[in-house]
């Protein structure tokens, strides 16, 4: 199987480790990079060819598209991408507004292509295992999710674009919207979000968001303004679920922890790597032509929905309240 990895930055370089790891399975056939310096040092180390304009890729030369470019280039990107092959994969977050969602929405069907959206705690082992223990009733209901995913500034954005919320959406989009794409995985849409971001000028630094449900609610705090050794400069996420049976505690690493009134126990997670599962996934739906169902476009539609009622909500100072339009989509339950 053939794959173009359009973009030579931070995420195309995990992506294409993890496609380097499934050995004859893939073939990365191209990088797409419009700085030649870094097309070819991407093209030497993966052994593919260089192109600097997707519009050199012609029609069939590859079976999928992997885009890891900058948030504010994904519409344009899977616009170009759905002319050359069925298979695209997308970095989260899909766009940034609801208009280009809806035209994104429009083209898979018009095009006949599936796009997946690499929102990749869907397939990270500790946050697969507690879905499945909370679904499956260990805990009983859930009442109260926390979840934490803080880091340092980022830096290794490319003219720091990141740090440019008209470009990346800010700390909602880019790291928000990791934990609130779980919470949306695990309960459906919340009927109110409440939504608070510390800002240094223009820039977001630190976010706490209140999701409510008739019987549970949800707190995500984000931060990329914690201290240069915070975590030894590692992002730190943290998931905790507390059910009316018991809870669950999960803190990056291969256990998680299951509290209840008989006590704690760990429980052990395989030794896996969420990205390359993630593209694993990808590769399979693709050489098989089935839809990717657990991640697909029309999957995040909700996740999408609470980070645009999130803006809102902080623009206005007030509670969003949302209409029940999406809940969990068919297609997401077709991957369950």
């Amino acid at each position: 199987m053939k794959i173009a990895i359009w973009g030579a930055g931070k995420m195309g370089q995990v992506h294409g480790n993890a496609y380097k790891k499934m050995g004859n399975d893939v073939e990365i056939s191209y990088v797409i990079e419009h700085d030649a310096d870094k097309a070819e040092e991407f093209a030497h180390q993966f052994h593919c060819k260089a192109l600097t304009d997707i519009r050199s890729l012609e029609k069939d030369h590859v079976d999928a598209i992997d885009i890891c470019l900058p948030t504010w280039l994904h519409r344009e990107a899977i616009e170009q991408a759905a002319g050359i092959c069925r298979g695209i994969f997308c970095e989260k977050p899909v766009c940034l507004n609801q208009r280009e969602y809806n035209e994104l929405k429009c083209l898979a069907k018009e095009k006949d292509c599936f796009v997946m959206i690499g929102q990749v705690i869907r397939f990270w082992s500790g946050y697969v295992k507690a879905r499945e223990l909370l679904l499956n009733g260990d805990i009983g209901k859930p009442r109260m999710i926390t979840c934490k995913r803080r880091q340092k500034m980022p830096a290794w954005s490319k003219g720091n674009w990141l740090m440019d919320s008209r470009l990346s959406g800010g700390i909602l989009m880019d790291l928000c919207v990791h934990d609130v794409d779980y919470v949306y995985w695990i309960l459906g849409l919340p009927e109110l979000v409440a939504c608070e971001i510390v800002k240094r000028g223009d820039t977001t630094l630190h976010s706490l968001l209140t999701l409510t449900y008739e019987d549970c609610c949800a707190s995500i705090n984000g931060s990329w303004g914690m201290p240069e050794g915070f975590h030894e400069g590692q992002l730190e996420a943290e998931l905790e679920i507390v059910g009316d049976r018991g809870m669950l505690i999960y803190k990056s690493g291969n256990e998680l922890e299951l509290i209840t009134d008989s006590g704690s126990i760990m429980i052990p997670l395989p030794k896996e790597d969420g990205y390359e599962k993630e593209l694993r996934y990808f590769v399979q739906c693709v050489r098989e032509n089935t839809y990717p169902a657990q991640s697909d476009i029309c999957s995040v539609e909700g996740t999408m929905e609470i980070l645009w009622a999130a803006g809102r909500a902080y623009g206005s100072k007030q509670i969003v309240k949302l209409e029940e339009r999406y809940g969990v989509s068919e297609c997401m339950r077709a991957g369950d």
